[in-house]
């Protein structure tokens, strides 16, 4: 079979192995279209991997693998999709590696067909011509996928620049146009390897040279092509005569797309993308603009295509999302007709929505200069949503001025609380943004922002709100604020509650260092970077402030101090809390000098401590709070567990985490980091493979893994050299006797059970070893109901002779005189010609049979198995029943027959199918069993061996079956 693919080999930890990426759509490479038929597709790129949707529903037609290197460029050619990674270009059809491409030294950015016979692909001023009839389109049954050295290095030449375009123009053959970033457009034959043409129509009176950021080619009109640069100029080229035909000048800055109408009727337009998140349509015949859609994307334009003979628009953008625009309406102005969205930028805060429910998060972080707020699906893409933000022209005029020039979006997230139980009841989301003095409020019912806010009634009293959270009941909010003060609202009115201590209160000890008698008392004396709302209903702060390195504990509904915690004590230095994360009693407050406390709260005292030597940017607990995984600033992460106080799992990412979070199940670590929209899915592998020893039984880590590197050979080797010399020496048998020494064929590798108690079935379809097993059941059934009848004449291909007027066969080569005898003359000559026309019983019926019992004769039970499950039905109980004395054999037959399945039942493969065969040589030869002492004894062994290893298998799945139970959280009386 076909070897897994080396682009899919990925590092993984101890306990974590990395799953998909969710939340993410598509990113900066372009997108490409495919038809196929009547369907359109869609591919995209996600960073490590892509994905393809159809685009009559856009909804997700496949996943692509995982890969361990990113995607650079993509293309689709019929049903395969080339990626440009780092070095190769890799070709796929669905999950199936064909082949990849390699010879560049730097990442390929464009690629382009040049009819089917090349592609053209281009990284820098690198340009590689490769034949496309070297790899082939669909996957093959050979050992390993292929690799390929270009066919020629295309010299452009120092003044080129870098390609960043390539353009095959309908009709040209052999040609590709290529657009450099000093504004230069070749023409070249890529069977020749030469230049062509230099065009040089479109730098006539151009003084200030850009680059070419994208190439068109004009549907429907020969020799005409599209150029758009940097400066936003769009050139409309005559190729054969080298001259321009129109101009435009796209007032919003560089073009980063172009595209045409095409289909019967459509009116003359071409669509040009913009870096401020429109598109331009323009008018060809009037030779003018026609309309700007703005607010297309939040960010640039990065890929604009038109459906082929369809209104059909299809956009994508930095903001992580894929649009569809469908131009129906009277005026020509498109209308939006379908999108699918993920996160616009990195994700700050994220948390499954709900207790228990594992399909659904809200997400909050940063697009930009502006902020978000998302509904992820874990199950579902297509449901992934961004809460929308029009009700930010109705917030109160306060509010209106809190960030001039982002008017229409709010600042980026800073934190996020929310509550699920007032789902239907109020909107129960809230969230703080950079440098507003006020909280806002979101529903997650109707995926909008509500237009309330929560801000303190005292203009003295505001400050940017720095932590929010929220009751379990989800009536009450506290939020804390930048000056160090706590205020409690009511979520359903909005009202202001009164600040956290109440004024004048004795028992506050942050009143004691208030400015003077009257004055309002501040729970901290710094910006409060951390505030939860337990069950209990106690509030608990920490402060990022020095001097105020202590856990403070309040009532929620009197304001009242309750305790202090001190989290810098016996530390050098002065440390300052980062955040807080509670998981009902337990706390966890992260310092900025690299300590991690884990505090009880009903006995208001540190209980962990952790040093992890550099701050965290976020911790989370997992569901049953036995794990606490933090998130560093140098991008580890940390896997604690609590009741033993030790790491258990530890590695590294590329870019560090921003955001972790556990799986209500704790079956999945949820990770985001910076730079990136997605959300990292890494699956438990404690949990999803029973066969792992427990992590406390697994020494600490002594260094750290980098899961984002490539799975490199070298990590294999190291693997390797933890053999010890006795298991080498097992293993090596083990080879031998698996490659069959003595001519013994080896049966499929996948055969062989993963553990010793454990057993494999056969890769054969059920149906086939239960025909085999009910062989008479399938005859009655497939028995003819009437008797065929005669053909009334003979097909015209039988050679036939005339008896007068009666057709009748004849015997070819003219010898019909040794058939028509009474025994119909089998002579000398007639040899050759009897064994075509009556057979040559004693070379066909006997020899498989004489096979069979050759091969139990001679121990060669793997060579006997192989043969077995190559007959048919009716060949298999041929060939067991055509055994022993009653077969003109002998009784050793039998003995041979009995070790051959008890070789087979101790290779514990094959499962199924060995059984069949074993019910079917019972049936047959069970009165002659019973009559040999010998054989007996072996049915006994036979019988107890089969007792053992369905005892095993037993207590295996009732293992299995217990720790599926923990897992889904469910006893077996509920089951």
């Amino acid at each position: 079979g076909r070897q897994p693919s080396e682009a899919l080999r990925v590092r993984e930890s101890a306990l974590f192995r990395p799953v998909r990426a969710i939340g993410l759509v598509t990113d900066e490479v372009p997108v490409v279209t495919a038809t196929l038929g009547d369907a359109d597709f869609l591919v995209t790129s996600i960073g490590r991997g892509f994905q393809v949707f159809e685009c009559k529903h856009l909804r997700l037609a496949y996943i692509g693998p995982r890969l361990n290197e990113k995607i650079r460029a993509l293309l689709c050619i019929g049903e395969a999709v080339f990626t440009a990674l780092k070095t190769d270009i890799v070709a796929w059809h669905r999950l199936v590696e064909l082949g990849r491409l390699r010879g560049h030294t730097v990442p390929a950015t464009v690629m382009c067909t040049v009819g089917a016979a090349y592609m053209v692909s281009a990284g820098g001023a690198e340009v590689l011509l490769w034949q496309l009839s070297d790899i082939g389109l669909r996957p093959k049954e050979s050992s390993s996928a292929c690799v390929l050295a270009p066919l020629a290095k295309l010299d452009v030449g120092d003044g080129f620049g870098e390609c960043s375009a390539i353009c095959h123009p309908p009709t040209y053959l052999h040609k590709v146009l290529l657009g450099g970033s000093t504004g230069a457009v070749e023409l070249w034959n890529v069977r020749t390897r030469e230049r062509v043409h230099s065009f040089q129509g479109h730098l006539a009176g151009w003084k200030n040279r850009c680059g070419v950021t994208c190439l068109c080619e004009v549907p429907n009109v020969l020799d005409l092509i599209a150029i758009g640069f940097a400066n936003g100029r769009i050139v409309i080229l005559h190729a054969r005569e080298d001259r321009v035909v129109m101009e435009f000048e796209q007032a919003q800055g560089r073009v980063t797309a172009l595209t045409f109408r095409t289909g019967r009727g459509a009116p003359a337009h071409l669509v040009s993308g913009a870096p401020n998140g429109a598109f331009v349509v323009w008018d060809l015949d009037k030779r003018q603009m026609h309309h700007v859609h703005d607010d297309v994307h939040h960010g640039p334009v990065v890929s604009a295509q038109f459906l082929p003979s369809q209104p059909v628009l299809v956009t994508s953008g930095q903001d992580n999302s894929v649009r569809m625009w469908i131009f129906d309406t009277p005026d020509g102005l498109p209308r939006s007709l379908r999108s699918r969205e993920g996160c616009p930028g990195p994700a700050r805060r994220m948390a499954f929505y709900g207790a228990g429910n594992d399909k659904e998060l809200i997400v909050g972080g940063s697009g930009g200069k502006a902020g978000f707020v998302a509904k992820i699906s874990f199950i579902q893409d297509h449901q992934n949503k961004e809460y929308s933000q029009g009700a930010v022209s109705k917030m109160p005029a306060s509010l209106k001025n809190m960030q001039p020039g982002h008017i229409k979006r709010l600042p980026p997230v800073v934190d996020m609380a929310f509550c699920d139980v007032r789902h239907y009841d109020w909107p129960s989301v809230i969230t703080a943004h950079e440098r507003v003095d006020a909280a806002f409020l979101w529903s997650a019912q109707h995926q909008s922002l509500a237009p309330k806010a929560f801000k303190p009634e005292n203009p003295a009293d505001c400050a940017p709100v720095t932590a929010v959270s929220i009751s379990s009941c989800g009536n009450y909010c506290v939020i804390g604020l930048a000056n160090g003060a706590l205020h409690r609202f009511n979520v359903q009115s909005q009202l202001h509650r009164g600040q956290i201590p109440r004024p004048l209160d004795p028992l506050g000890a942050a009143g004691k260092a208030g400015s003077g008698a009257g004055a309002a008392a501040k729970a901290h004396l710094g910006r409060v970077c951390g505030v939860a709302i337990t069950v209990a209903g106690q509030v608990v702060s920490l402060a990022s402030h020095p001097k105020d390195c202590q856990l403070r504990i309040w009532k929620l509904m009197t304001h009242g101090a309750l305790a202090a915690v001190p989290l810098g004590l016996g530390r050098p230095g002065a440390p300052s809390g980062l955040l807080l994360r509670a998981a009902g009693a337990l706390v966890a407050a992260p310092l900025d000098d690299g300590t991690v406390h884990v505090v009880d709260l009903g006995g208001a005292a540190v209980v962990r401590s952790f040093m992890c030597g550099v701050p965290a940017t976020d911790v989370a607990f997992s569901g049953d709070s036995r794990w606490l995984a933090a998130a560093l600033r140098d991008g580890a992460l940390r896997i604690f567990d609590l009741l033993a106080a030790r790491c258990v799992d530890s590695f590294v990412f590329a870019r560090p985490a921003l955001s972790v979070c556990f799986a209500p199940s704790d079956a999945f670590l949820l990770t985001s980091h910076s730079k990136g929209n997605a959300i990292q899915v890494w699956a438990n592998k404690f949990l999803f493979d029973p066969s792992l020893s427990a992590p406390l039984l697994r020494p600490e880590p002594s260094r750290l893994v980098r899961v984002d590197e490539p799975g490199a050979p070298e990590l294999q080797d190291a693997l390797a050299s933890d053999v010890k010399p006795e298991d080498a020496a097992a293993s090596d048998a083990g080879d031998a006797a698996a490659s069959g020494e003595g001519g013994e064929e080896a049966l499929p590798a996948s055969a062989s059970p993963l553990e010793p108690e454990l057993l494999t079935l056969s890769d054969v379809p059920p149906q086939k070893w239960m025909a085999t097993l009910h062989l008479d059941l399938v005859k009655e059934r497939n028995k003819p109901k009437e008797a065929p009848k005669p053909l009334a004449s003979a097909p015209f291909f039988l050679p036939t002779a005339m008896d007068g007027v009666t057709p009748r066969f004849a015997a070819p080569l003219d010898g019909t005189e040794h058939f028509q005898g009474e025994g119909s003359g089998h002579g000398a000559g007639s040899e050759e010609l009897s064994r075509v026309l009556y057979g040559d019983k004693s070379a066909s019926a006997n020899s498989k049979l004489a096979a069979f019992r050759r091969l139990l004769g001679e121990h060669k039970y793997d060579k006997a198995l192989a043969f077995l499950r190559a007959q048919t039905p009716s060949g298999v109980h041929l060939a067991i029943e055509e055994l022993g004395p009653m077969a003109q054999g002998d009784i050793g037959e039998l003995a041979a027959a009995m070790a051959f399945f008890e070789h087979h039942l101790g290779k514990a493969h094959l499962a199924d199918e060995v059984q069949a065969y074993l019910s079917l040589f019972l049936q047959a030869h069970g009165e002659e069993l019973s009559g040999e002492a010998g054989l007996r004894g072996k049915c006994a062994e036979l019988c107890q061996a089969l007792e053992s290893r369905w005892a095993a298998i037993n207590t295996q799945c009732q293992k299995v079956r217990c720790f599926l139970g923990m897992l889904t959280q469910r006893s077996r009386n509920g089951e």
